[in-house]
């Protein structure tokens, strides 16, 4: 925030709403405060029906002081249901924008606008998700399925030579409260994002990167300190989180992690559920660099490659994945979700809705080997030529080419590719699709986590329809196959440029759907933007939009895709004519600019198929 000519006291975070019910919504702000004061500062909030503030629903005054950072976080009761509210901060001579906000239905409701997102790592660019979202016309409000901050440092995830973004604060990896206050304070500084908090009330969950990178309940991914230190950590993280991202019934002095776990009703169509899914009741993750299937295909050389022996892996790792041991949410959370599912039911509501944070339908490694000879001559020769290079050592480096062939390798033998997601925790999956799937519910899950968009039509073993997913993409991360594509591009340097990712995108999700013929609808491996969904009584109505780019200040925006499921077709999806509105207009479902040049050289490569 520096500058001699920025403002350094005031409501420089500007203000957010929360956890809408029918007679209730949470307002927060912050104050920054001149120097650094030791005692409270009284900061007056007003509530009222109309902008021009002539007649005062609701008003106070909130002390706050440096034990919660100077946040203010008002739960505003006696409300009306369905009706949007004006809101203010004031302190001495300084007075905040004023916030919109709205309380949810308690009656009969016809129609339900929201909107997912997911994923935000201030290094890889700027928030223009968060921008665009906050244009989105008759927007009721947004729901955060987690990441909303990452804890690394910077240079270290995005790579100093995929920064798109500076002034990340702080600079080093966040360990303690005060660091993650910090980071909190500095994403709150992005204009896109205040205008979202200002517009719509959130409702939200944290995943991992709150906390730190595939966070379980004793540890996480690269933590190496004691019990003790883990316990406090995590406190410390949710602390900031709960000051900056408040939730109903949790305090920031006393962290009660089922506080998290939640669900939100909106009239008489849908009940929407979250659940606390990573420092409760989460199983240690599996370690894929342990397992036998690692080290039987990303740690050797696919001309090594042994299929008896393989297969003998891949079995062992599926019985790990299927262990009724391991758990995401635990009995506990998934009892209070089978409450909320019958209590939606009897309340003759259509949708029950499950946000999940990572993915809940299963997602099988693409099948790239098997699909490359099905693409036209020149766009094959050069998918060969990428999975060689990434695949190789010398191309790529070590790092990036094991995962390169620990994906090749199960994609080839069946392997879900995301263990830490519901794949890896398969016998809890089941329990929750049993009790998601009672008569009269259309269970619907989304998710965060992977970066990615998708779409799943959802079955069980047998083939039965269990519900639909639909999975935002990240604000500004990147997917995975991006990831390892920048590794290769960090090693290759000027040759990357001859192969392009945009080029491969497409093999790549051909892949996918070739790998999941049954449940993949729809994905997007390349693109940062959110869902949004229409709801009513009749039907579930998703558009997947996307923004043009991150990495500049200024975007353009599509639509990727649009899918509506019918009340009572359980598990099924169909596409859809997109009709969402945004600042006024519906958003064209044109490609960025690259696109027309892969068109080109996939009909290039097809005359070349042709006449050969």
């Amino acid at each position: 925030m520096g500058g001699s000519d920025l403002p350094t006291t005031g409501f420089l975070h500007g203000v957010a709403s929360f956890d809408p019910l029918p007679d209730a919504v949470l307002i927060w702000t912050r104050f920054t405060p001149a120097g650094t004061p030791k005692g409270s500062v009284a900061v007056e909030w007003q509530v009222s029906e109309t902008h021009d503030f002539a007649k005062i629903t609701a008003s106070g005054v909130y002390n706050t002081d440096d034990s919660r950072d100077f946040t203010v976080s008002v739960d505003v009761t006696g409300l009306q249901d369905n009706r949007r509210y004006y809101y203010t901060f004031t302190c001495g001579q300084e007075r905040s924008v004023m916030g919109i906000t709205k309380t949810a239905a308690a009656g009969p409701l016809e129609n339900l606008v929201f909107a997912t997102v997911s994923c935000c790592n201030w290094g890889f660019g700027y928030f223009h998700v968060y921008d665009l979202l906050s244009k989105v016309d008759e927007l009721d409000f947004v729901v955060h399925c987690g990441d909303y901050i990452y804890e690394y440092s910077k240079g270290y995830y995005p790579g100093k030579q995929f920064q798109a973004r500076h002034g990340l604060r702080p600079k080093h990896k966040l360990k303690s409260l005060e660091d993650y206050r910090q980071r909190y304070a500095c994403h709150r500084t992005d204009k896109g994002l205040q205008e979202l908090h200002r517009r719509v009330p959130m409702i939200a969950v944290w995943d991992d990167h709150e906390i730190a990178d595939s966070a379980w309940s004793g540890g996480s991914e690269d933590f190496k300190g004691s019990k003790e230190e883990w316990e406090r950590q995590k406190y410390d993280a949710i602390k900031a989180y709960v000051e900056w991202v408040p939730i109903r019934g949790m305090q920031h002095d006393k962290i009660d992690l089922q506080g998290c776990n939640r669900s939100f009703k909106f009239g008489d169509l849908a009940t929407i559920m979250l659940a606390e899914g990573r420092l409760s009741a989460r199983s240690e993750p599996v370690d894929m660099k342990e397992t036998a299937f690692y080290k039987e295909t990303a740690g050797k050389d696919m001309k090594e490659w042994n299929d008896s022996t393989i297969l003998a892996a891949k079995d062992d790792l599926m019985k790990e994945f299927a262990s009724p041991e391991r758990s995401v949410y635990g009995p506990k959370q998934i009892a209070v979700i089978e409450e909320a599912v019958k209590e939606s039911v009897a309340a003759k509501q259509p949708w029950q809705v499950m946000i999940t944070q990572v993915v809940m339908a299963q997602i099988k490694a693409p099948k790239l080997s098997a699909t490359v000879n099905l693409q036209p001559a020149l766009l094959g020769s050069l998918c060969k030529k990428a999975l060689s290079a990434t695949s190789s050592d010398e191309t790529s480096g070590r790092e990036a080419a094991e995962l390169g062939r620990m994906y090749q390798g199960m994609g080839k033998y069946g392997v879900p590719m995301n263990p830490d997601a519901m794949d890896g925790h398969a016998a809890e999956r089941a329990k929750i699709m049993k009790v998601m799937n009672i008569p009269g519910s259309n269970p619907v899950f989304m998710a965060g986590d992977s970066h990615n968009a998708w779409a799943h039509e959802i079955s069980d073993e047998f083939g039965n329809p269990q519900g639909v997913e639909f999975d935002c993409p990240a604000v500004t991360c990147i997917g995975a196959f991006e990831d390892i594509y920048c590794r290769f591009e960090e090693m290759a340097g000027k040759f990357a440029r001859l192969l392009p990712l945009f080029l491969f995108t497409p093999w790549i999700e051909d892949s996918l759907k070739a790998a999941n013929p049954d449940s993949l609808q729809y994905c997007n491996l390349d693109a940062r933007g959110f869902v949004l969904c229409h709801l009513t009584k009749a039907k579930f109505h998703t558009e997947f939009h996307f923004v043009s780019n991150v990495q500049k200040k200024k975007y353009s925006h599509f639509c990727g895709a649009t899918f509506a499921v019918k009340a009572g077709e359980r598990g099924q999806m169909h596409r859809a004519v997109r009709y969402m509105s945004i600042d006024g207009s519906i958003p064209k479902s044109s490609q960025p600019k690259r696109t027309i040049l892969l068109r080109s050289v996939r009909d290039i490569s097809r005359r070349m198929h042709q006449s050969g």
